[in-house]
C-alpha cells in the first residue's frame, strides 16, 4: 500500500483529497506545515508528498531525503512553478484541481518513483513466505478495475483482506461485470503473484474434453490421445487457477475437482497414480449454485468447498457515476487501440450512455464505445454511433407509427431468429458448429442460450 502525506492548511482545497485518496486504497496522513510534518513523521517513509504552496515555510530548509512530491498552488505563477520544479517537485498544479487530474498525477508520480528505486537484495529465505507490497491501487485504471461507488469500495476492501490468504473465493455477478478482472487482481495482490494464473471458462470447453483439459490425460487414454498431456490445473501449480462459469462444469469433472481441493492432488484421465499440486482456486458464476444443488445439477459437497469467501460484483446499472468514469477510461483506451485521436468525452455522449440500462454490463459498454470510435469522424465521437437499443428503438418508433413500441425493441427480431436457428439445427450440429454458423464464439453461444432460455438438445 502506498503512503501519501498531504501538507496543507486546514482551509486548503487540497484537504478534501484526503478522503477520496483513502477510498482509493492509499494510506494518507496530513500535516499543516512542512515543519510540522518533519517534526512528527519520518518523511522518507512516505512514497509521495502533496504540498500546498501556502504551507511551505519560507524559512524552513527542506530535509535532504525528501520523497517525490507534487506542489499545488492557489495562486499559481510561472516563477513559482519553475522554482518548485527546480527544487525537485515532479508536478506543479493549480488549486483547486479536479480529482481525476490529481489522481492521474499521483499515479504517474508513484510509477516514476517505483522505476527509480534500486533493486532490493533478494532475501536468503523463500520469498513466497514474505508478504508483498500492494503495487496496484484498486479502483484505478492501472489495477484493471475502475470504480468509486460504494459497492465497489466495499468489494475492494474485501479483496485486500482476502488477497494475502490462500482461501478459496467464489465471485458472483452478472455476465460482463468483470469477474475475471477481479480474479486477476486477487492473484496480483497475493503471495503467488510471481507464479502463473490460469484462467479457464468452463462453458467454452466441450463437455467430452473438459476433464482432459483440466486434469490432463495419459497417452492412449482415449481415441486421439497420441501423447500425454499435463492439463491446466497442473499448469497452475504454485499459482492460481480461475474457473469461470463453474456452474457449467459437468458432474464427473466436479468430483475430480473436489479431490483436488480435499487432497491437493490430481489424477490424469487414464492414469493410476496421482500428482500433488498446490493451487489457489478462484471460481466465478452468474448462476445460483445452491438452486443447482437442489436440482441435482451441482455437487453439494463441492459447493461448500467453493463457498468459503464470496465476492459480489454489482451490475453496471447500479454503479452510478462509475458508468461515466468507466466510459471515459474505455474511450481513451479504445482510441489508442485504433490509432484514433483522443476524443473529448462530451456531454451528449455521456447523456446517451447514462440513459442506457446496460444489460450486458461493462462488456456491452466496451463494445458500444468501440463501435462509436470506429464509426465516428475525426472531429469528435458521435453518440449516435454507439448504436444502443434505446437510440434505435426511438428511431424505429418515429419512422413507423403503425407499429407498437413493444414490437420495435431492437434485438427482438434477431433474438427470434437466433432462437429459431438454434432449436432447428442443434439436433444435427455440435455447439462448435452452431457457433461457427452464427459467426460467434462458443462462449457467446452459451451466454445467449442463458439469456434467451434456450434448452440444449436432449441426449439419449
Amino acid at each position: 500500500m502506498h503512503n501519501i502525506m498531504i501538507i496543507c492548511p486546514d482551509n486548503s482545497p487540497l484537504k478534501e483529497s484526503e478522503k477520496w485518496l483513502s477510498r482509493y486504497g492509499f494510506q494518507v496522513n496530513t500535516s499543516s506545515t512542512l515543519e510540522q510534518a518533519t517534526r512528527y513523521y519520518e518523511l522518507a517513509e512516505f512514497h509521495l508528498l502533496l504540498i500546498d504552496q501556502e504551507s511551505i515555510d519560507n524559512t524552513s530548509i527542506a530535509p535532504p531525503e525528501m520523497p517525490p512530491r507534487i506542489v499545488l498552488d492557489t495562486k499559481p505563477s510561472l516563477s513559482t512553478g519553475v522554482h518548485s520544479m527546480s527544487k525537485g517537485a515532479l508536478y506543479y498544479l493549480p488549486l483547486p484541481t479536479d480529482s481525476e487530474t490529481l489522481l492521474n498525477n499521483v499515479v504517474n508520480a508513484l510509477e516514476q518513483h517505483n522505476h527509480a528505486l534500486p533493486p532490493k537484495e533478494t532475501p536468503a529465505h523463500n520469498s513466497t513466505d514474505t508478504p508483498i507490497e500492494e503495487t496496484l491501487t484498486l479502483g484505478t485504471a492501472g489495477s484493471g478495475i475502475v470504480g468509486q461507488c460504494q459497492p465497489m469500495q466495499d468489494l475492494f476492501r474485501d479483496m485486500r483482506k482476502i488477497a494475502g490468504t490462500d482461501v478459496t473465493v467464489l465471485i458472483r455477478g452478472e455476465s460482463g461485470t468483470g469477474k475475471e478482472l477481479v480474479a486477476k487482481a486477487l492473484h496480483n495482490l497475493s503471495l503467488r503473484s510471481k507464479k502463473p494464473i490460469i484462467s479457464v471458462n468452463c462453458a467454452a470447453i466441450p463437455e467430452n474434453l473438459i476433464e482432459s483439459e483440466l486434469f490432463g490425460h495419459e497417452k492412449g487414454a482415449f481415441t486421439g490421445a497420441s501423447a500425454a498431456h499435463d492439463g491446466l490445473i497442473f499448469a497452475a501449480d504454485k499459482g492460481t487457477l480461475f474457473l469461470d462459469e463453474i456452474g457449467e462444469l459437468p458432474l464427473e469433472a466436479q468430483a475430480r475437482l473436489l479431490r483436488v481441493l480435499q487432497e491437493g492432488e490430481i489424477r490424469r484421465v487414464g492414469a493410476t497414480q496421482s500428482t500433488k499440486v498446490n493451487i489457489r482456486l478462484i471460481t466465478a458464476t452468474h448462476r445460483n449454485l445452491m438452486a443447482m444443488v437442489k436440482q441435482g445439477q451441482f455437487r453439494e459437497d463441492l459447493y461448500y468447498r467453493l463457498y468459503v469467501m464470496e465476492l459480489l460484483l454489482p451490475p453496471l446499472r447500479d454503479r452510478g457515476e462509475d458508468i461515466s468514469i468507466l466510459a471515459k477510461s474505455l474511450l481513451e483506451r479504445i482510441c489508442q487501440k485504433h490509432n484514433k485521436p483522443n476524443y473529448n468525452y462530451n456531454r451528449t455522449f455521456d447523456k446517451a450512455i447514462r440513459a442506457h440500462n446496460w444489460p450486458g454490463n461493462v462488456r456491452e459498454l466496451e463494445n458500444a464505445i468501440e463501435r462509436a470510435v470506429i464509426l465516428s469522424p475525426q472531429e469528435k465521437v458521435d453518440a449516435n454511433n454507439l448504436k444502443l437499443a434505446t437510440q434505435q428503438n426511438s428511431t424505429s418508433t418515429m419512422s413507423n407509427n403503425t407499429t407498437s413500441s413493444t414490437d420495435t425493441l431492437v434485438g427482438t427480431t434477431l433474438d427470434d431468429y437466433f432462437k429459431h436457428f438454434v432449436l432447428t439445427h442443434q439436433h444435427k450440429m455440435t455447439e462448435t458448429q452452431l457457433a461457427h454458423s452464427l459467426g460467434i464464439s462458443r462462449k457467446s453461444l452459451w451466454e445467449r442460450r442463458q439469456k434467451l432460455s434456450i434448452p440444449k438438445k436432449v441426449t439419449t
